[in-house]
């Protein structure tokens, strides 16, 4: 059993890397939104931009990663890229005009991405063929696990010293993270260590078959396009929780909105580890399938529902729309396209997951400043999420072999 450890231990340092990257950078970064702003009186939408283009950045470096993996050792870009986060997030606390956090929310997101989605599931990947949905779901349910936590810590920092403290804090927390994936001895791959992956039990294939996958795709591939719009139309999903709040206000059920969007971030940390166990058991088409129905479910309730407590449950179904765009994303990736044409799927479709949330963020805003009602929003939310269904069932029974 002792030949099995180190790729749990791997998976641990991931978990480390995942919440330092997407829980303490991005699902934590709300807390700095109204104090920053109104200490210098800016608008808040101006001084939270600097996420959108931070989660740009991070989508597209992806495009490049791969390579850079390949080229140079991962632990040495790791570092280096630990390194620059962490100062530009310390340095977020030492600036004031728009144009210098732009500036450091674009450095922040490219250097984040060496420890994000596209290289955490490479390393997954590379390491792990039995519970390999498992493992991958248990590196980005961390994320929002950290998420929680770690706005909790910063919103009390701020309160009881500044957001220049805070951004310190937030520098220190994703340094601490980050430090058991830069400490612990590994390679991108096992066999560059004479083992093989986690349950594995044949060796590698040749570099031909490689070449060969490569080079005869095309991004014109009915299975590509169909995994595309499937991923862009979840992403355009996941960013309706952040409006929870405002939409129980308008339906005279303001004091619950709160609770609702507490909800849906339960649901966000519990569903991301369910559909890599379901991923496991039944694969990762029937799992992603089903999260996406248990989140049509929790937005019939949402809409057409008015009674507090099940809208609560439906704010919890929800959340398994984060497992989709997160966790389903890597698997559905891996399923269709296998080890051969990872790197060259993923990058794409995870640059329009972060593309498409970081676009509907502000469009559900725009929709409810134009009719005066969040129902639009669902209505095209839940055909969007009937589009993602059809998409994939449709190509239920293709992959590029």
């Amino acid at each position: 059993m002792m030949k099995d450890i180190k790729p749990w231990l791997i998976m641990g340092a991931c978990c480390g890397l995942a919440a330092s990257s997407l829980g303490i950078s991005i699902n934590s970064s709300g807390v700095f939104y109204g104090v920053v702003a109104d200490d210098l009186g800016i608008m808040r939408g101006s001084f939270a931009f600097h996420m959108t283009i931070f989660t740009f950045f991070t989508g597209l470096a992806a495009f490049v990663i791969p390579a850079l993996m390949k080229k140079f050792p991962y632990k040495l870009l790791l570092t280096l890229s630990v390194g620059l986060a962490v100062l530009a997030t310390i340095a977020m606390g030492y600036v004031h005009s728009l144009p210098a956090f732009y500036l450091l929310g674009a450095i922040r997101g490219i250097t984040t991405s060496m420890f994000s989605l596209v290289p955490l599931s490479m390393i997954i990947n590379n390491w792990f063929e039995k519970s390999h949905g498992t493992a991958i779901s248990i590196v980005f349910a961390s994320s929002g696990l950290a998420g929680a936590i770690g706005s909790a810590v910063l919103s009390r920092v701020i309160r009881a010293t500044s957001w220049q403290m805070g951004y310190l804090a937030a520098g220190i927390i994703i340094l601490v993270l980050c430090l058991p994936g830069i400490l612990l001895p590994f390679k991108l791959d096992p066999y560059e260590e004479g083992k093989k992956p986690y349950g594995g039990t044949t060796m590698k294939k040749a570099n031909k078959t490689v070449t060969y996958e490569k080079k005869h795709f095309h991004f014109s591939n009915p299975t590509f396009i169909a995994l595309f719009i499937a991923i862009l139309a979840i992403a355009f999903t996941t960013s309706l929780a952040q409006h929870f709040p405002g939409y129980a206000q308008t339906i005279n059920l303001g004091t619950i909105g709160g609770l609702m969007l507490s909800a849906s971030m339960i649901g966000n940390i519990v569903f991301k580890v369910v559909i890599g166990l379901l991923t496991d058991a039944f694969g990762a088409l029937k799992s992603a399938l089903c999260m996406m129905l248990i989140t049509l479910t929790g937005l019939s309730l949402l809409l057409f529902v008015r009674v507090p407590f099940m809208m609560v449950v439906g704010a919890l179904m929800f959340g398994a729309c984060y497992s989709v765009g997160a966790v389903g994303g890597p698997l559905l990736t891996h399923y269709f396209f296998k080890d051969e044409l990872y790197d060259t799927i993923y990058p794409p479709i995870n640059f329009i997951s972060n593309t498409g949330a970081a676009i509907s963020l502000s469009a559900i805003g725009y929709i409810y400043d134009f009719f005066k009602s969040y129902q639009i929003a669902f209505v095209i939310i839940m055909i969007l999420v009937c589009i993602a269904i059809a998409a994939l069932f449709l190509n239920r029974h293709k992959s590029y072999r």
